[in-house]
Protein backbone atom coordinates (compact mmCIF):
# COMPACT_ATOMS: atom_id res chain seq x y z
CA UNK A 1 0.00 0.00 0.00
CA UNK A 2 3.42 2.21 0.00
CA UNK A 3 2.00 4.49 2.50
CA UNK A 4 -1.33 5.43 0.86
CA UNK A 5 -4.67 4.82 2.93
CA UNK A 6 -6.92 2.18 2.30
CA UNK A 7 -9.15 4.14 0.14
CA UNK A 8 -7.04 5.13 -2.07
CA UNK A 9 -4.92 2.71 -2.45
CA UNK A 10 -7.81 0.67 -3.81
CA UNK A 11 -8.57 3.07 -6.45
CA UNK A 12 -7.78 1.80 -9.76
CA UNK A 13 -6.42 3.55 -12.94
CA UNK A 14 -9.22 5.13 -14.63
CA UNK A 15 -12.29 4.82 -11.34
CA UNK A 16 -12.74 1.31 -9.43
CA UNK A 17 -10.92 -0.30 -6.75
CA UNK A 18 -10.40 -4.03 -5.78
CA UNK A 19 -10.92 -7.31 -7.89
CA UNK A 20 -9.76 -10.81 -8.23
CA UNK A 21 -6.06 -12.19 -8.22
CA UNK A 22 -6.18 -16.23 -8.73
CA UNK A 23 -9.91 -16.48 -8.64
CA UNK A 24 -11.94 -18.07 -11.95
CA UNK A 25 -14.76 -18.00 -14.14
CA UNK A 26 -17.85 -17.40 -12.44
CA UNK A 27 -19.26 -20.89 -11.69
CA UNK A 28 -22.95 -19.51 -11.80
CA UNK A 29 -25.46 -16.33 -12.36
CA UNK A 30 -25.40 -14.21 -9.72
CA UNK A 31 -28.27 -11.99 -9.68
CA UNK A 32 -27.61 -9.32 -7.73
CA UNK A 33 -23.86 -8.72 -9.19
CA UNK A 34 -23.57 -5.10 -10.45
CA UNK A 35 -20.77 -3.64 -12.33
CA UNK A 36 -20.90 0.20 -12.52
CA UNK A 37 -20.43 2.36 -14.75
CA UNK A 38 -17.10 4.15 -13.03
CA UNK A 39 -15.43 1.01 -12.32
CA UNK A 40 -16.85 -0.68 -9.04
CA UNK A 41 -18.71 -3.26 -8.22
CA UNK A 42 -21.69 -3.63 -6.25
CA UNK A 43 -24.60 -5.28 -4.70
CA UNK A 44 -28.37 -4.89 -5.39
CA UNK A 45 -29.72 -5.33 -1.78
CA UNK A 46 -33.31 -4.14 -2.79
CA UNK A 47 -35.37 -3.60 -6.17
CA UNK A 48 -33.80 -0.06 -6.05
CA UNK A 49 -31.02 0.17 -4.20
CA UNK A 50 -27.30 -1.07 -4.96
CA UNK A 51 -24.39 -1.46 -2.14
CA UNK A 52 -20.84 -0.28 -2.82
CA UNK A 53 -17.90 1.32 -1.79
CA UNK A 54 -18.16 5.75 -1.20
CA UNK A 55 -14.48 5.92 -2.09
CA UNK A 56 -15.63 4.42 -5.63
CA UNK A 57 -17.34 8.11 -5.93
CA UNK A 58 -20.71 8.51 -8.83
CA UNK A 59 -21.77 5.65 -11.40
CA UNK A 60 -24.66 6.85 -13.95
CA UNK A 61 -25.38 3.08 -14.45
CA UNK A 62 -25.28 -0.77 -13.61
CA UNK A 63 -25.66 -3.62 -15.05
CA UNK A 64 -27.05 -6.13 -12.56
CA UNK A 65 -27.33 -10.25 -13.19
CA UNK A 66 -24.57 -10.82 -15.64
CA UNK A 67 -21.12 -12.82 -15.52
CA UNK A 68 -20.05 -10.27 -18.96
CA UNK A 69 -18.80 -7.02 -17.89
CA UNK A 70 -20.35 -5.43 -21.47
CA UNK A 71 -23.44 -7.45 -22.17
CA UNK A 72 -26.40 -9.30 -20.71
CA UNK A 73 -28.10 -8.91 -17.60
CA UNK A 74 -29.41 -5.99 -16.94
CA UNK A 75 -28.76 -2.06 -17.11
CA UNK A 76 -30.02 0.39 -14.50
CA UNK A 77 -30.30 3.80 -14.23
CA UNK A 78 -28.81 5.55 -10.81
CA UNK A 79 -30.50 8.87 -10.06
CA UNK A 80 -29.01 9.69 -6.71
CA UNK A 81 -25.94 8.10 -3.41
CA UNK A 82 -26.55 8.24 0.04
CA UNK A 83 -23.33 7.51 2.13
CA UNK A 84 -23.69 6.47 5.67
CA UNK A 85 -21.16 9.32 7.30
CA UNK A 86 -17.57 7.98 8.27
CA UNK A 87 -17.08 4.89 6.76
CA UNK A 88 -16.66 3.61 2.96
CA UNK A 89 -20.52 2.53 2.87
CA UNK A 90 -22.48 4.21 0.10
CA UNK A 91 -26.00 2.66 -1.73
CA UNK A 92 -27.03 3.98 -4.74
CA UNK A 93 -30.57 4.41 -5.75
CA UNK A 94 -31.86 2.70 -9.26
CA UNK A 95 -34.29 5.23 -11.04
CA UNK A 96 -36.58 2.39 -11.62
CA UNK A 97 -37.06 -1.13 -9.95
CA UNK A 98 -34.30 -3.82 -10.77
CA UNK A 99 -36.15 -7.47 -12.20
CA UNK A 100 -33.36 -9.64 -10.36
CA UNK A 101 -33.41 -11.02 -7.41
CA UNK A 102 -31.45 -8.75 -4.58
CA UNK A 103 -29.03 -10.43 -2.05
CA UNK A 104 -29.91 -11.50 1.49
CA UNK A 105 -27.84 -9.10 4.30
CA UNK A 106 -26.00 -10.10 6.78
CA UNK A 107 -27.36 -10.30 10.30
CA UNK A 108 -24.13 -10.62 12.04
CA UNK A 109 -20.34 -10.25 11.00
CA UNK A 110 -18.97 -14.09 9.71
CA UNK A 111 -16.41 -15.27 12.44
CA UNK A 112 -13.00 -16.34 11.87
CA UNK A 113 -11.77 -19.08 9.43
CA UNK A 114 -15.43 -18.42 7.93
CA UNK A 115 -15.33 -19.63 4.34
CA UNK A 116 -15.46 -16.45 2.20
CA UNK A 117 -16.17 -16.13 -1.59
CA UNK A 118 -14.93 -12.64 -3.33
CA UNK A 119 -16.40 -11.58 -6.54
CA UNK A 120 -14.99 -9.27 -9.13
CA UNK A 121 -14.17 -7.92 -12.52
CA UNK A 122 -10.87 -6.24 -11.85
CA UNK A 123 -7.63 -7.01 -12.11
CA UNK A 124 -6.47 -10.73 -12.54
CA UNK A 125 -2.50 -10.41 -12.22
CA UNK A 126 -0.45 -7.32 -10.70
CA UNK A 127 1.92 -5.74 -10.85
CA UNK A 128 0.96 -5.71 -15.08
CA UNK A 129 -3.20 -5.53 -14.82
CA UNK A 130 -5.22 -7.69 -16.85
CA UNK A 131 -8.94 -6.66 -16.25
CA UNK A 132 -11.33 -9.04 -16.38
CA UNK A 133 -14.45 -8.91 -19.04
CA UNK A 134 -16.22 -12.06 -17.33
CA UNK A 135 -16.90 -12.13 -13.35
CA UNK A 136 -14.20 -13.86 -11.49
CA UNK A 137 -14.72 -15.89 -8.04
CA UNK A 138 -12.38 -16.63 -5.42
CA UNK A 139 -13.10 -18.37 -2.19
CA UNK A 140 -10.66 -17.42 0.67
CA UNK A 141 -11.25 -17.12 4.29
CA UNK A 142 -12.34 -14.42 7.23
CA UNK A 143 -9.63 -13.48 8.93
CA UNK A 144 -9.53 -11.69 12.95
CA UNK A 145 -10.45 -8.03 11.89
CA UNK A 146 -7.33 -7.19 13.97
CA UNK A 147 -5.46 -8.68 11.15
CA UNK A 148 -6.53 -5.69 8.68
CA UNK A 149 -6.22 -2.71 11.36
CA UNK A 150 -3.43 -1.97 9.60
CA UNK A 151 -4.98 -1.36 6.88
CA UNK A 152 -7.37 1.40 8.54
CA UNK A 153 -9.82 -1.22 9.29
CA UNK A 154 -11.84 -1.68 12.85
CA UNK A 155 -14.00 -4.27 14.73
CA UNK A 156 -17.29 -3.25 12.35
CA UNK A 157 -14.83 -4.20 9.19
CA UNK A 158 -14.69 -8.19 7.81
CA UNK A 159 -10.98 -9.18 7.05
CA UNK A 160 -10.42 -11.68 4.58
CA UNK A 161 -7.26 -13.69 3.68
CA UNK A 162 -4.90 -13.39 0.46
CA UNK A 163 -1.37 -13.89 -0.98
CA UNK A 164 0.50 -12.70 -3.89
CA UNK A 165 -1.51 -15.44 -5.73
CA UNK A 166 -4.20 -15.13 -4.24
CA UNK A 167 -6.19 -11.62 -4.07
CA UNK A 168 -8.90 -8.96 -4.21
CA UNK A 169 -6.93 -6.36 -6.54
CA UNK A 170 -7.57 -3.07 -8.57
CA UNK A 171 -10.66 -2.80 -10.44
CA UNK A 172 -13.95 -3.68 -7.78
CA UNK A 173 -13.99 -1.74 -4.97
CA UNK A 174 -18.00 -1.82 -3.54
CA UNK A 175 -17.77 -5.27 -4.33
CA UNK A 176 -19.13 -8.13 -2.62
CA UNK A 177 -17.94 -10.73 -0.01
CA UNK A 178 -20.77 -13.56 0.72
CA UNK A 179 -20.87 -16.81 2.31
CA UNK A 180 -23.07 -19.29 1.42
CA UNK A 181 -23.34 -22.01 -1.12
CA UNK A 182 -24.60 -21.86 -4.67
CA UNK A 183 -27.88 -20.16 -5.18
CA UNK A 184 -28.08 -19.18 -1.45
CA UNK A 185 -25.46 -16.39 -0.80
CA UNK A 186 -25.49 -13.43 1.67
CA UNK A 187 -23.77 -10.33 1.73
CA UNK A 188 -21.34 -9.65 4.64
CA UNK A 189 -18.95 -7.16 3.23
CA UNK A 190 -18.42 -4.68 0.46
CA UNK A 191 -14.43 -3.92 -0.94
CA UNK A 192 -12.75 -1.24 0.53
CA UNK A 193 -9.40 -1.76 0.37
CA UNK A 194 -6.14 -3.96 0.95
CA UNK A 195 -5.63 -5.23 4.26
CA UNK A 196 -1.98 -3.86 5.32
CA UNK A 197 0.49 -1.48 4.33
CA UNK A 198 2.46 -4.05 2.06
CA UNK A 199 1.52 -3.84 -1.29
CA UNK A 200 -1.11 -2.26 -3.25
CA UNK A 201 -3.20 -5.74 -4.24
CA UNK A 202 -1.73 -9.26 -3.50
CA UNK A 203 -2.44 -9.18 0.44
CA UNK A 204 -5.56 -9.29 2.83
CA UNK A 205 -8.71 -7.52 1.82
CA UNK A 206 -10.53 -5.21 3.87
CA UNK A 207 -13.92 -5.01 3.33
CA UNK A 208 -16.70 -2.72 5.28
CA UNK A 209 -18.92 -4.81 7.39
CA UNK A 210 -22.59 -4.98 6.01
CA UNK A 211 -23.74 -6.26 9.71
CA UNK A 212 -22.85 -3.26 11.71
CA UNK A 213 -24.89 -0.82 9.59
CA UNK A 214 -28.09 -2.94 8.80
CA UNK A 215 -30.42 -1.27 10.75
CA UNK A 216 -28.86 2.27 8.67
CA UNK A 217 -29.10 0.55 5.02
CA UNK A 218 -32.59 -0.84 5.81
CA UNK A 219 -33.49 2.55 7.16
CA UNK A 220 -32.39 4.47 4.04
CA UNK A 221 -33.88 1.41 1.21
CA UNK A 222 -37.32 1.42 3.37
CA UNK A 223 -37.58 -1.93 4.74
Amino acid sequence: MGGTTAAHAADPPGGGGQPIIGGHNATETYSWMVSLSNGCGGSLVASQWIVTANHCGSASQGRIGSTSKNSGGEVGQIDRRVTRPGTDLTLMHLRTPARSAPVKMAQSNPAANTPVRLLGFGCMSWPGCRTATTLQEIDLTVLPSSACYAGGGTANDVCVSGDRTHSACHGDSGGPAVVGTRGDWTLVGETHGPGDNRGECATSTLYTGIAPYLSWINQQIGS
